[in-house]
């Protein structure tokens, strides 16, 4: 009976012991919802938290629409005008319409009579090209590739001609194009592709000699290199402020004269 009851004793200890147990199921964590589940491609987050979570490894695809698209043109000018074409081989072309790529240094000539298609005429073959627009303005370009310079790149592209005697004034028209920059934390924020005009002025001496020159009266003597008392007095008497290009070409024309 004694051991009955020790028995029926340790019984009840045992079950009582059990009793004491956690019940996981009370302490696990309620699932939380997947914010993804209800949430579609097109939605916004309130932060990045809801998508991004703990984990280092975590990618997430985004679409960056801060691109603003392209500015300006590689064209000097954009529309086509009707001009004249002058090849090294001696045949003239009247009266076709043509564009100047200042980017690429190309002209480019409107087939009108067969497709309506473009084609970009050999350099190597173009002695000069010119054309008048519909406001009256006048333009010149040509090739110099027997000039003695040492950029290679100026033999081979075109220059808008402001005055050719025995000297020539030329300009050079260089379009460059600067790309969007706005990705990374050191950028410029420029959200936008853009075609710029470079220009800059060139002499070309009676040698044949190809000098870069600045609009100003000290640049263009000392590269004429002679007859500087009488230009000097030329600039005076005439009172040049050399504040536009035809300052410059009155200057070079004098020149010639002397």
């Amino acid at each position: 009976m004694k051991s009955l009851s020790v028995a029926l004793l340790l019984s009840i200890t045992l079950v009582h012991l059990f009793a004491q147990t956690v019940d996981s199921t009370k302490t696990r964590p309620v699932s939380q919802p997947n914010l993804n589940d209800q949430r579609n491609g097109y939605e916004i987050y309130q932060s990045t938290g809801q998508i991004i979570g703990a984990s280092p490894y975590t990618m997430i695809n985004t679409i960056d629409n801060r691109y603003e698209g392209l500015r300006g043109s590689p064209y000097f000018l954009p529309e086509w005008n009707k001009g004249q074409i002058e090849m090294i081989a001696g045949q003239n072309y009247k009266d076709v319409p043509i564009k100047f790529d200042a980017y690429r240094q190309h002209l480019i000539l409107l087939r009108t009579r067969v497709s309506s298609d473009s084609i970009i005429v050999n350099a190597d073959q173009v002695k000069s090209f010119q054309f008048a627009t519909n406001d009256g303005q006048f333009y010149v370009f040509r090739r110099y590739p027997t000039a003695k310079t040492a950029d290679g790149s100026l033999r081979e592209g075109y220059f808008l001609v402001l005055y050719q005697r025995k000297s020539a004034l030329l300009k050079r028209i260089v379009k460059t194009l600067r790309k969007a920059d706005y990705k990374n934390p050191y950028s410029s924020d420029t959200r936008y592709d853009e075609f710029r005009t470079v220009v800059s002025y060139y002499l070309l001496k009676p040698d044949q000699r190809l000098v870069k020159v600045k609009l100003s009266d000290k640049t263009l003597e000392d590269a004429l290199g002679d007859h500087k008392d009488e230009l000097k007095a030329f600039v005076k008497q005439e009172n040049l402020s050399f504040k536009n290009e035809n300052d410059a070409i009155q200057l070079v024309k004098k020149y010639d004269s002397l």
